[in-house]
């Protein structure tokens, strides 16, 4: 910012007072976090939306941020049971990738475990059993051993040199040993379907040892964009595989040792990470993710903080979700469908039934696809986002799908073509925030914070009235940086100075509002 000038300028030559040049004397603006805007809870539907206000009310957590547990929690159930076509546009998955950002303190973990809460008691009780399918399992093994030998000593005899066989024994032998083989014992399919922070090799040995369908869910998400799976050196490979699990292809793996290569299809993976906001800048600002892709997969949420709002006196002490019919007739579906058998062939891949898009229905599933394309333009309002955008309508076709496969087990109506369309337009809004949000320097936002504080209690502070700021701001050092921040952005101005020259007093300047 232009320094404003104190006395007028004289011009040496001829004594005259020369006119002041013209300044910019308004204050830079500095990067607050914009509101978003309200999650179209009503468009989830007869089943989601009441469930997704339930917990809200319980666990005291903003409205967006349970909505989109619900969907997430509905996601993982449906995902193995269909696939979407799209008229003759070609086919998709019912998997959705997600990410919440929310405060520390604001009931990430308290929400996330009611909202999966079915799944958690699935996966309890195959722990139970898991046990004894094992012992099973073991006892299989060395009764096919055994088989095994018998039928090798059968043809070897009992001398030292090997028994010669004929053509026509070595003919059964090999049928024998190839029937053996054909029926060696499978072991049980591991309890998990949820894991946290997986790397690449670690998703790819689930799917060989369990169900193949999984949840990647945290209430951590910072685990995981922090963990083995996102180093430098394995990043690449984790978004890869990610990305391709997110398309329904094939999971591949590559290794110079014998047996530890291989190609999976028919597996399905649906993802939650609930972030917080300084992890989400930084995801939302990675060159590798975005450019490839794989953040634009991700459907975003950021709702306003009920921290420092969620009082107690006012509340009925003996209410809970377990008695909500709402909450309840979610788990009771949830449950069902993660019970339900899977669609799955004689090589363990899925295949799921298929929902297709038709009619009018698909009429408006094309009108919302050409809707967002006219926006991607680069005088679209979706052109900051457009990565993300270019994915939304097939991403609206999965919302549909599950949508209409949780309310009537039939394909999706166009009224469940606009509710997916609804929930679009705020994610799309969301992401564009998001993205703006994570562009801005954190030392912005945090000096846009100190500032409203200052604003808030009467415009003034002294550096002895450090220890009463908000605990991010108490550090001396911390507190000076961002008020130099904001006098350099012309929004405060230092009113006294100490006997070492130090600011001792600030003042916040008449300016523009918004800074």
């Amino acid at each position: 910012m232009s320094k404003r000038p104190s006395i007028n300028a004289t011009d040496p030559r001829t004594g005259v007072i020369a006119p002041l040049p013209s300044f910019d004397l308004t204050p830079l603006t500095l990067a607050g976090r914009a509101s978003p805007p309200p999650y179209p809870v009503e468009a989830l539907g007869e089943i989601l939306a009441p469930a997704a206000k339930a917990l809200a009310h319980y666990v005291q957590v903003p409205l967006g941020m349970s909505a989109q547990s619900v969907l997430a929690a509905a996601a993982l159930a449906v995902q193995g049971h269909i696939d979407i076509k799209k008229g003759n546009i070609g086919y998709t998955i019912a998997v959705l990738y997600c990410i919440t950002v929310a405060l520390s303190g604001e009931r990430k973990s308290s929400l996330d475990g009611l909202a999966i809460k079915p799944i958690y008691e699935f996966q309890a009780e195959r722990r139970a059993e898991y046990k004894s399918l094992l012992a099973d399992y073991t006892a299989e093994c060395e009764a096919h051993e055994i088989r095994y030998q018998s039928v090798i000593r059968s043809y070897k005899g009992t001398g030292k040199k090997p028994k010669p066989l004929s053509q026509d024994e070595q003919k059964i032998l090999s049928e024998e040993l190839a029937e053996l083989e054909r029926n060696k014992p499978k072991a049980p399919d591991r309890p998990h379907i949820l894991m946290e922070e997986p790397t690449a090799e670690g998703i790819y040995k689930h799917f060989i040892d369990a169900l193949p369908i999984a949840g990647l869910f945290s209430d951590e998400g910072g685990a995981f964009f922090s963990g083995h799976g996102m180093a430098e050196e394995s990043k690449g490979r984790t978004i890869t595989m990610l990305s391709q699990l997110w398309d329904g292809k094939p999971i591949t793996r590559t290794r110079a040792g014998a047996g530890e290569s291989g190609v999976l299809a028919g597996r399905r993976l649906s993802a939650h990470l609930m972030v917080q906001p300084v992890i989400a800048d930084k995801v939302l600002s990675d060159p590798l993710m975005m450019g490839q892709g794989f953040l634009a997969r991700f459907l975003v949420c950021s709702d306003a903080s009920l921290v420092g709002t969620r009082f107690l006196a006012d509340r009925d002490p003996n209410e809970s979700p377990e008695n909500d019919p709402a909450v309840n007739r979610f788990w009771d579906l949830i449950a069902e469908l993660i019970r339900t058998p899977l669609p799955i062939d004689e090589a363990g891949e899925l295949q799921p039934a298929t929902m297709e898009i038709s009619g009018d229905a698909y009429v408006a599933w094309v009108d919302l696809h050409d809707a967002i394309e006219e926006q991607l333009s680069p005088q679209g309002e979706f052109s900051v986002v457009r990565e993300f955008a270019a994915k939304a309508a097939d991403n609206a076709s999965r919302i549909a799908a599950i949508l209409a496969y949780l309310e009537t087990r039939s394909s999706p109506t166009v009224k469940h073509i606009g509710r997916a369309g609804q929930i679009m337009d705020y994610y799309l809004k969301s992401m564009i925030l998001r993205t703006q949000d994570a562009a801005q320097s954190s030392a912005e936002h945090e000096a846009y914070e100190l500032f409203s504080w200052i604003k808030e209690r009467g415009g003034e502070i002294d550096a002895d009235d450090f220890k009463k700021l908000p605990a991010a701001y108490r550090s001396a050092k911390k507190a000076r940086n961002l008020l130099s921040l904001l006098v350099s952005y012309g929004h405060a101005a230092v009113t006294v100075t100490g006997p070492n020259g130090k600011p001792r007093t600030w003042k916040t300047t008449e300016g523009r509002s918004d800074v």
